[in-house]
């Protein structure tokens, strides 16, 4: 201490972590950049080879950010490269992070646990050591994944954000303890841009060093929220900066550097070694932060809206196949694709995985470069929906024949054949309904149409439009049934069991059910009343004239186009700055046409065709379900293509106290409170929300379930806010459905049909996220619907049962070694529960698993049923073995 005043200490040495960032895309076509991190990998322990007789800290050093391209690179190469690789990640010139890609937050919970399964790969096949993770260029990562590091035995994490359209956490850059929703705890690095060590920095290019260097040296050594004697430089190449091979040129660079005897000393280091750093002198002194780590990135998959909600449909098709499957499984039945389930997995997440497309995305739009990499991009979740599609309507099937006789197969008739004989039907079949969530639900389903057996094999018969037929027969009328299926089982149906529906009333432009009545103005097309019975309360709102299920566009009104969002400029801090409160324009529809209410096959609907601005033409669809206490909100926008800056939002303002209400969001699985829940610097403006939000004062609220578009802000339009906390003007959800603001990497333009399903349901008292989930799960997962079904055994039963109001979450699949069935649960309540897991078929052991399926503990079966304890938002993974 000098004169009262803490003297911060000089930085003496620098650390440099050499790696190639990893795009999948943007600067090269995906599968190009996939051959040339094998090639890097390669080139970096050819250049770790030829340091290796230099003094230590000047011998060169490589760092793979994640474990898809390598396992990729490894499991193309020989056995030879796989022992190169062990034997210098033994002396620790080389080593591998433990995510997967770089990925966004739009996974789930599922999804995040098999994103990890290459951890486990590359320690048991390859004998490969992985103890760190890197996320790097993205604004943020699930915290989910806070819990599960750590629980898979990585104990450090390092961000290296690009700010660009973004913001790090302050004091930036420096440390932390990153505690999870469940408590786990991982020490954290919020380090400096991935490139800062030779593009900032200039660190290997003697021409441009010492006019950069000591500026951050100095900036850092004058900070008193940065206490290190040390800087910490990721670095790529100089000019692949991603995407690019290791350079020679650096490892000179530091030999001569510290040959000269300059200041401060350069060392190559990896993660691994930098957190032992960490660890021995800093870790202790290191602050708790508990919190969400929002990405301000998530934005730009607004950009991509169809295929964003198809990948969003698809992650809740898994797993219900994958239930299918485990329940085969345990009873020693049917056959399981596990490299199919791996290959699906993959495309998933490679949809969701940060690179959207080509860095010349929107200046050069149309070009060859930039539409080949959209058409791989978007392959990825075409490709995993399809393949999805196949796994459940397998799996589906194979079920069913457990349990019933399917119906004939018919006759590809060419117009000469009688439909009735070409298409023959089974006496006293029934639909045979699965529901894979963990509780009863009473679901009104619509019964799939006749098929006879014919395309496509690779979906099943409701999933698939209707009227379009193969070979016949003749488009089947439109029914529905209502169903009550038991938690993790199935219920035979008879098909023309019709619906009891004389709750409904439709008359004018009001719905109505049990539950709700509901009033369309028939000016604007929008909610102008909105009274749940039962607590007496009219929730529709409007929040600057605008009112539940409304249509808004906005444009920039500015010349400048995007920089009137954002300037960018990499030369500054934080290489850009936002421009606040940007100029916006905002319209509604042009003209409304709102058509007399229906009911009719239990549902009451009123439809509204719309023209407005950034469509060609537009419907919104309202309804009521027979005694459903759900509102649905669905739209299908029929998009123009508009490559200057636009958005679309569609509004969902409440009636509630405007001085007393509250958020609560669901964030990748975890429900969260905005603020309290999230770290400093995140994004607030918008949020990337998995199933549900809810908004809610003291006596009511509602929860709204985006079944397709995931962003949302909070309080009214909140775009250029660039808020440090939300302080939301209203009890407003705004979807913000499309946009298109980015300067490189998401897309243009889109255009074509977007479909943009809402469903919302309203409650008494605070918001509660048990309550949440599960409507927002059973808005999610459809029930599993099979025609033409004579059952030979029981009409109804389960796989298992988990009492209900508990509020826990299940995952269940076949254990990818073949051992038993896998079973997630995962508490989502504010408080720690206990679950009596009963198993309808009988068990041999009960075994506790790490989330990578890794044999733990046995736990005590008492008779069918396992007991687990879960901690506030704690995931526990078991083995159920026959």
């Amino acid at each position: 201490m000098t004169g009262g005043t803490e003297t911060m200490p000089k930085i003496d040495t620098i650390y440099v972590a050499n790696h190639t960032h990893h795009d999948i895309g943007f600067n090269d076509h995906q599968e190009v950049c996939f051959r040339q991190h094998g090639e890097f990998v390669t080139r970096a322990l050819d250049l770790i080879e030829a340091t290796a007789d230099r003094p230590e800290p000047e011998r060169y050093r490589w760092t793979c950010e994640l474990t898809g391209p390598l396992l990729r690179h490894l499991r193309g190469a020989g056995r030879a490269d796989a022992e190169r690789f062990r034997h210098w990640q033994r002396l620790g010139a080389i080593d591998v992070g433990a995510m997967n890609y770089n990925l966004t937050p739009l996974l789930g919970p599922e999804q995040m646990h098999r994103s990890l399964y290459p951890v486990r790969v590359l320690r048991e096949e390859y004998g490969i050591s992985v103890e760190t993770a890197m996320q790097c260029d993205v604004n943020g990562v699930s915290w989910l994944f806070a819990d599960l590091l750590p629980a898979i035995g990585v104990d450090f994490l390092t961000m290296a954000l690009n700010q660009s359209r973004g913001r790090a956490p302050r004091p930036f850059p420096g440390g932390f303890w990153w505690q999870g929703p469940a408590g786990g705890r991982i020490l954290t690095w919020n380090g400096f841009h991935y490139l800062f060590g030779r593009s900032q920095a200039k660190l290997g290019d003697r021409r441009f060093v010492d006019g950069s260097l000591p500026a951050y040296l100095e900036r850092l050594e004058a900070a008193d929220d940065y206490p290190f004697d040390f800087l910490y430089a990721q670095s790529t190449h100089p000019m692949r900066v991603d995407n690019g091979p290791p350079d020679l040129r650096m490892a000179d660079f530091v030999r001569r550097w510290n040959e000269e005897g300059r200041t401060p000393r350069i060392e190559f280091t990896t993660p691994r070694a930098f957190r032992e750093v960490l660890k021995e002198r800093w870790a202790d002194g290191l602050p708790t932060w508990r919190g969400d780590w929002t990405d301000w990135w998530a934005d730009g998959v607004a950009s991509s809206a169809y295929e964003t909600g198809v990948n969003r449909g698809s992650q809740e098709l898994i797993g219900a196949a994958e239930t299918l499957g485990a329940w085969l499984r345990a009873e020693g039945r049917g056959e399981w694709d596990e490299a199919l389930l791996e290959r699906i997995y993959e495309s998933l997440t490679l949809f969701d995985e940060h690179t959207w497309g080509a860095f010349s995305s929107i200046d050069a739009p149309s070009s060859l470069f930039t539409r080949a990499q959209w058409n791989r991009k978007a392959g990825f979740a075409y490709e995993g929906a399809m393949l999805t599609h196949d796994l459940l309507a397998r799996t589906a099937r194979d079920f069913a024949a457990t349990r019933a006789e399917p119906g004939p197969e018919g006759m590809f008739n060419l117009g000469d054949l009688d439909p009735a004989e070409a298409y023959p039907r089974l006496a006293g079949s029934e639909l045979l309904i699965v529901n894979t969530l963990p509780f009863d639900r009473e679901a009104i389903v619509e019964v799939p149409e006749h098929r006879g057996g014919g395309a496509p094999a690779g979906m099943l018969e409701g999933f698939f439009p209707r009227g379009v037929p193969w070979g016949g027969p003749p488009p089947s009328a439109l029914a529905r049934v209502r169903a009550r299926v038991p938690g993790l089982g199935y219920a035979f149906v008879d098909p023309e069991a019709g619906i009891d529906q004389d709750d409904l009333r439709a008359e004018g432009t009001v719905i109505e059910n049990a539950h709700y009545r509901v009033e369309i103005d028939p000016a604007t097309g929008t909610v102008a009343s909105w009274v749940d019975k039962a607590l007496g309360h009219d929730f529709a709102g409007e929040h600057e004239g605008r009112r539940i299920g409304e249509y808004v566009h906005e444009t920039v009104a500015d010349e400048r186009g995007r920089d009137a969002l954002y300037l960018q400029d990499f030369a500054s801090w934080d290489f850009g700055y936002w421009q606040a409160d940007p100029p916006l324009r905002r319209a509604g529809a042009r003209e409304v046409t709102v058509h007399p209410a229906e009911a009719e096959h239990g549902r009451a609907v009123v439809e509204v065709d719309v023209s407005a601005p950034g469509v060609r033409s537009a419907r919104c669809v309202f309804a009521l379900e027979s005694r459903v206490k759900a509102l649905h909100v669905d739209w299908l926008l029929d998009k123009e293509p508009h490559t200057d800056p636009e958005s679309v939002y569609i509004a969902f303002p409440i009636g509630l106290d405007p001085d007393g209400f509250g958020f609560l969001l669901d964030l990748n699985g975890v429900p969260c409170a905005p603020n309290d829940d999230q770290l400093p610097g995140v994004s607030f403006d918008w949020y990337p929300i998995r199933r549900w939000a809810d908004v809610s004062d003291d006596r009511h609220g509602v929860t709204v379930v985006p079944l397709d578009a995931p962003l949302v802000q909070l309080g009214g339009i909140t775009t250029g806010k660039i808020a440090e906390r939300l302080e939301p003007e209203s009890p407003t959800i705004m979807s913000w459905a499309l946009n298109n603001h980015w300067m490189v990497n998401f897309r243009a333009a889109q255009e074509g049909e977007v479909p943009l399903r809402f469903r919302l349901t309203t409650h008494a008292g605070p918001g509660d996220p048990v309550a949440a989930g599960r409507f927002a799960a059973e808005a999610s997962t459809p029930p599993i619907v099979l025609r033409d079904q004579r059952r030979f055994g029981a009409a109804s039963g389960r796989f298992a049962e988990v009492p209900e109001g508990l509020g826990v979450e299940t995952s269940i699949k076949p254990a990818g070694d073949g051992d038993g069935v896998i079973v997630r649960l995962r508490g989502t309540g504010p408080d720690p529960v206990t679950v009596p897991l009963r198993l309808a078929v009988p068990a041999g052991s009960v075994l506790e698993v790490s989330p990578l399926e890794e044999n733990g503990a046995a736990l005590p079966l008492d008779g069918d049923t396992v007991t687990v304890d879960l901690g506030r938002h704690q995931t526990r993974t078991l083995r159920i073995r026959p």
